[in-house]
């Protein structure tokens, strides 16, 4: 599908950007959306293949001309982003583990494009390194490290809100303060900030319009019972992003850290393991439980997620309702029951069967029925 000759036909409407990197995409779309909404100008965000089929539609052109897309591997694999003649790159960062860490996909599109186009990489990455030395397009560079465009410094994190300083340029800016939690959202911040930067807007204007982002559905969305135990609900299903949340989250909890989580099934073995490995290294107690086993047995796939670990801090439950309400028996005042893989998915997918399944109304459903 030829995006170029489909921009032709709609007179060259769009600017399109896309989103490469393990994590973060659907978050820093979700960012630059808010503030394209904020700055009163129309944006429109999704999956390569959801963009596609938008641009396909002859009545698109009267709809937005800023399109942000999220690149995932397999798009570049498949060559659809080939076909696109994109605006902008944002790298947000390539994972750890060399099982999902397959750079040389990830080069291709930044080879590819064109000095007049624009490049917005995270230089805290090794990876981001190398993408700014192959790629003849503007760089704008993010990052905690002082030699980034776009910095971050004297990061404070709360479980309700992140604090730091912004500096462009080596040069102060402004205080930010953000109502989302963790690390990886500070760059995900700079991600937007660097985006919005390079077309050409303050800093400090874009700093504005992030601190009133509103909560992303399923994206550490957070709650607390009447004893103090504090409830948090999140997407995160990769061993990176996993590492990511409770890692952060053990830098702020005043209680212990209880996790519940599964892995899709028809994925890697040495994924899951990884998986495993992050849940039980940074919880005090870990529920593993299935999500989405699809195909494949739930016993074997929660049995890869403890393969190799020599930790005990674990219970066995398939049952993803009855791994909830366990945890949630666990937790004491000032704990955190922190449910992971799902976020905003409202199904359960076993064998050929979709069922309804919702991690945080299952959550405060129990909390009702255990008055805690």
């Amino acid at each position: 599908m030829n995006v170029t000759k489909n921009r032709t036909l709609v007179g060259n409407a769009f600017n399109i950007t896309g989103i490469i990197g393990k994590s973060g995409k659907s978050t820093i779309a979700h960012m630059i959306h808010h503030c394209y909404l904020g700055l009163g100008i129309e944006s429109e965000t999704g999956t390569v293949t959801e963009i596609l089929k938008k641009i396909n539609d002859k009545s698109y052109e009267k709809k937005a001309k800023d399109v942000i897309m999220e690149v995932y591997q397999c798009d570049i694999k498949e060559k659809k982003v080939s076909y696109i003649d994109l605006d902008t790159l944002i790298f947000t960062n390539s994972g750890k583990d060399a099982e999902i860490n397959e750079s040389w996909t990830m080069k291709r599109p930044f080879i590819a494009l064109p000095i007049d186009k624009i490049a917005i990489i995270n230089i805290d990455d090794d990876q981001g390194l190398d993408f700014c030395n192959m790629t003849v397009a503007k760089t704008v560079t993010y990052g905690f490290n002082e030699s980034a465009d776009i910095q971050a410094c004297y990061i404070k994190l709360a479980i309700d809100k992140t604090q730091f300083d912004l500096h462009y340029k080596g040069n102060f800016v402004c205080h930010i303060e953000i109502p989302y939690f963790g690390f990886y959202n500070v760059y995900n911040i700079l991600a937007t900030i660097a985006y919005f930067v390079s077309k050409g807007y303050e800093p400090v204007n874009i700093s504005q319009l992030l601190s009133k982002l509103p909560q992303l559905t399923g994206r550490f969305d957070t709650f607390s019972t009447e004893s103090q135990i504090r409830v948090i609900v999140d997407y995160a299903r990769t061993p990176e992003a996993t590492k990511s949340i409770l890692t952060s989250l053990m830098a702020v909890c005043g209680g212990h850290v209880i996790t519940v989580v599964g892995a899709d099934g028809n994925t890697p073995r040495k994924t899951r393991e990884l998986l495993g490995k992050n849940v039980l290294s940074y919880s005090k107690q870990a529920i593993i439980t299935s999500d989405n086993p699809r195909t494949e047995e739930p016993q074997s796939i929660v049995y890869d997620m403890i393969k190799g670990s020599a930790r005990q801090n674990y219970r066995l439950c398939i049952d993803r309702e009855k791994a909830i309400e366990i945890a949630l028996k666990m937790a004491k005042p000032k704990d955190v029951v922190v449910i992971l893989g799902k976020g905003h998915e409202t199904k359960q997918i076993v064998k050929d069967k979709v069922s309804f399944f919702c991690d945080k109304t299952t959550a405060k459903y129990f909390i009702r029925k255990l008055d805690i």
